[in-house]
């Protein structure tokens, strides 16, 4: 490691970043960026592939933005919004936004926050006081999809459909939900476009009927899935959801952090799909990373009833002490004449079209289950068998490999939590660096084939087992499994608390001295509890339903010391 890494491993915290891999090989460092490129401590120089973490749209190094800065901070460097006071760039920029909005959708105005976990937070608690001034206050549930991202505080969290994303964080805060998501290829219904009738939306229709519309305040989505996979929902899906909205009276929150600002080749993601959201979550594309800002943008409808609503002399009692920051605000408006001005919306549209049809390419290879996209944002899945779509078996390795490969050609891609290689790039990119990603992007895939697709296909083959049964898998199968576990080293204790019918609590013991399996309470004995309905534990067990998927789809949950629960998979158990 350069004096850079170590400087960084001793002091800097990263986020979702695992601790002991930075321990082990430190950070890669950027120390530059112009256009579309960035330059690394080595001297390197790579393809921003992933423009930053989805936000530097119109590129790195613009010289108007920071003139813009720089101006704004000689004349006013910091003024609150709070306790009724303002300042031109806020009003300017307030005005600037809404009026980017289709005008049938009537979002009319905005209250400005440091970035999209805060808009998210400020968007629930919208929602909350406008039911609540309605005379609805039980409506406080806001549900949102399985693989959906919209924040890492404890409300934005609990939103979040990206399960590890809650370990060890808990409890989660209450009135939140999650349904399927529009995830045609790993369809967690078992059903397949167009046949299913969008299924998966109408699982909206069946939760607010089942827990009363009464209860229901929103619903969250990403206009396409970023950080849970690049996932764009099938023709008519967001139809079917307004619709449903609509039908019992719920706010439909659009979070376009990651698809605002031209990303998906629109303005805004929700125009590519012509659904009109109640508010909208922005952030990211705003400034283009140069600066924190996230806006909260709501509809008349729902601005007028909360100021109509308050009591007299009785505020909105919620902000930041940067909502509204003159210098993030005047970055923005500096960022959004750039996006109008180099029509970085329609180069998103036209080299995003180019950028999926060449990244369809990669499909050849074995390991390529699926690529898809829209616009500048497109993701590459991963897959052990094509046939099956089975994972591997140590998940997020291949991807990440791919991604430490790719990095070493010349070219930043993220590596997704579901097995997914992602891109998107900065909105200004062009149709011959597009070729260059492609073609490092072809090597990298190679490279990880050639050593974790070929140590996976020369793995022993376990045996197939069918099971009827919990109690059977227990009793029968899980011993012969396990029984070498103290040999191995591998110390765990584990508890199966199963639901439903056939189901019961089952203990788990490995140590050195043996493995012990026992139906039981398990008292404070385990470090972990693996939390499951009966009927899905045995799909699990049967090959029916991957450990992975069910975990994600909230069918598999965890309690407890995860690492306690991550040596089950060691051991073959999920």
């Amino acid at each position: 490691m350069t004096s850079l890494a170590d400087r960084d491993t001793a002091h800097l915290i990263h986020p979702v970043t695992a601790p002991k891999d930075m321990a082990a090989t430190g950070p890669r460092i950027v120390t530059e960026g112009d256009g579309w490129w960035i330059t690394d401590d080595q001297g390197r120089r790579l393809i921003d592939g992933f423009a930053g973490l989805w936000c530097v749209n119109v590129g790195h190094g613009r010289p108007e933005i920071a003139r813009a800065v720089a101006e704004q901070m000689a004349v006013l460097e910091y003024a609150t919004t709070f306790h009724g006071q303002s300042h031109p760039v806020a009003i300017e920029l307030a005005e600037r936004v809404t009026g980017m909005f289709p005008a049938t959708w009537d979002l009319s105005h905005v209250m400005f926050s440091s970035g999209g976990s805060e808009a998210n937070e400020t968007n629930f608690k919208l929602v909350r006081m406008y039911w609540a001034l309605k005379g609805e206050d039980r409506k406080k549930t806001i549900v949102a999809r399985n693989h959906g991202y919209h924040g890492l505080t404890i409300a934005t969290m609990s939103a979040t459909g990206i399960m590890p994303m809650h370990w060890n964080f808990g409890p989660e805060a209450p009135g939140f939900a999650h349904i399927p998501a529009p995830y045609c290829y790993r369809c967690e219904l078992g059903k397949t476009f167009p046949e299913c009738g969008l299924a998966c939306a109408d699982s909206l229709a069946e939760y607010v009927e089942a827990q009363g519309p009464e209860t229901v305040a929103a619903f969250i989505a990403e206009p396409v899935i970023g950080a849970g996979g690049i996932i764009p929902p099938p023709p008519g899906y967001f139809t079917r959801i307004r619709e449903i909205c609509d039908r019992y009276g719920i706010l439909f929150i659009a979070d376009e952090v990651v698809c605002g600002f031209g990303r998906t080749g629109t303005m805004f993601g929700s125009e590519q799909f012509e659904v009109r959201p109640d508010i909208v979550t922005l952030a990211k594309g705003i400034t283009s990373g140069y600066l924190p800002l996230g806006a909260s943008v709501v509809s008349e409808e729902v601005w007028s009833t909360i100021a109509a609503g308050l009591p007299d002399r009785m505020p909105l009692s919620h902000g930041f002490t940067y909502s509204g920051h003159p210098v993030c605000c005047a970055a923005a408006l500096a960022n959004l004449d750039i996006i109008e001005r180099d029509r970085l919306v329609e180069n998103a549209r036209d080299v995003g079209a180019y950028l999926l049809e060449r990244m369809r390419e990669l499909e050849r290879y074995d390991s390529v289950g699926e690529v898809r996209g829209m616009g500048l944002m497109v993701g590459i899945e991963l897959v052990a068998d094509k046939a099956t779509k089975k994972g591997f078996a140590e998940p997020h390795k291949a991807c990440e490999r791919v991604e430490h490969e790719a990095w070493a050609r010349g070219l930043y891609c993220r590596a997704m939590g579901i097995e997914v290689v992602g891109l998107a790039p900065p909105l200004s990119i062009d149709r011959a660096t597009v070729d260059q990603m492609v073609a490092i992007l072809a090597e990298s895939i190679e490279a990880m084939e050639a050593d974790i697709l070929a140590r996976e296909r020369s793995r022993p083959v376990r045996p197939a087992v069918h099971v009827e049964s919990a109690a059977e898998f227990f009793g029968d199968v899980l011993p012969s499994r396990v029984g070498d576990a103290g040999d191995k080293g591998i110390e765990v204790s584990v508890a199966f608390a199963l639901a439903g019918e056939g189901g019961g609590t089952w203990v788990l013991m490995a140590s050195a001295q043996g493995v012990e399996i026992e139906e039981r309470d398990p008292g404070d004995t385990v470090a972990a509890t693996i939390r499951a309905r009966a009927d899905d534990f045995v799909k699990i067990v049967n090959g029916e339903l991957s450990g992975a998927d069910a975990f994600i789809s909230e069918k598999l949950a965890v309690d407890g010391d995860l690492n306690a629960a991550a040596q089950l998979m060691s051991l073959g158990i999920l």
